[in-house]
């Protein structure tokens, strides 16, 4: 056997894929614990959360492993995670932060995405989701899908609002020192020591007999609220819009 093949299992080993989520999970705690944040409106959060009343937390790619640090920790929440690889990973790390999971993909929008989504679990995904929200238990998800484009809201997550008649709360978090990879959704990877920001947005409620153009309305308003947020937690840790943000939010 040779030693490429010797390193490919060992890579995706069981043992590996849970060294790796452990690691990563410590690291964001870490990084929550040693950075200041500022927290804008989570009085938004907090009333739902004194009221024992589930949503569905709502995100960018690339920008949501540090969020479930500020989750109230009595409130059980599932976070919505693909079944590749990376998304093993993934689960794990939710696993080490005291988190839920729910496996499958997001709703593509067209034809054409549906039908190379097909066997990634996205209607069992949705199905799971509904479910969790209807037995009082918060929903995380991404809004935009791989591969991109990033910042776009899918249809998925309105589906799921209408679906099970509870509100999107858009949230954003990010830190001032940080690594952003090179890939589609320009993942985050937050550093700790560093001046940090949490926002949360006002909850989004879409009708359940929301016509299609009821339903792209309140798509378009999780886009343009998620990249408002996204923004304003740039601007409070000291970093402006990049040009390939500002693209990325007219695309």
């Amino acid at each position: 056997m040779s030693f490429a093949m010797v390193g490919k299992r060992i890579v995706q080993s069981e043992a590996f894929k849970t060294a790796v989520g452990f690691t990563a999970a410590m690291l964001i705690k870490f990084v929550r614990r040693t950075s200041r944040f500022e927290v804008r409106r989570g009085d938004i959060a907090q009333r739902f959360w004194t009221g024992d009343e589930p949503f569905i937390g709502a995100t960018w790619h690339g920008q949501n492993l540090i969020l479930p640090t500020f989750w109230h920790n009595w409130r059980e929440m599932r976070i919505l995670v693909s079944r590749h690889g990376d998304g093993e990973i993934v689960s794990k790390i939710m696993h080490f932060l005291g988190v839920g999971t729910i496996r499958g993909s997001g709703v593509p929008k067209g034809e054409e995405r549906r039908q190379k989504q097909k066997g990634k679990g996205g209607a069992g995904a949705l199905r799971a989701m509904v479910r969790a929200l209807g037995e009082n238990i918060s929903v995380g998800m991404t809004a935009d899908l791989p591969p991109g484009p990033a910042r776009r809201a899918g249809e998925g997550i309105v589906m799921l609002a209408r679906l099970s008649g509870r509100p999107i709360v858009p949230v954003a978090a990010t830190t001032r020192a940080r690594i952003r990879l090179n890939n589609w959704d320009k993942f985050t990877i937050n550093l700790p020591f560093s001046k940090g920001a949490l926002v949360w947005g006002e909850p989004i409620y879409v009708p359940r007999d929301a016509d299609p153009e009821t339903l792209e309305a309140a798509r378009l308003h999780v886009e343009e609220q998620l990249n408002a947020l996204t923004e304003e937690a740039d601007r409070i840790v000291g970093r402006l819009p990049s040009r390939e943000d500002e693209g990325a939010h007219k695309s």
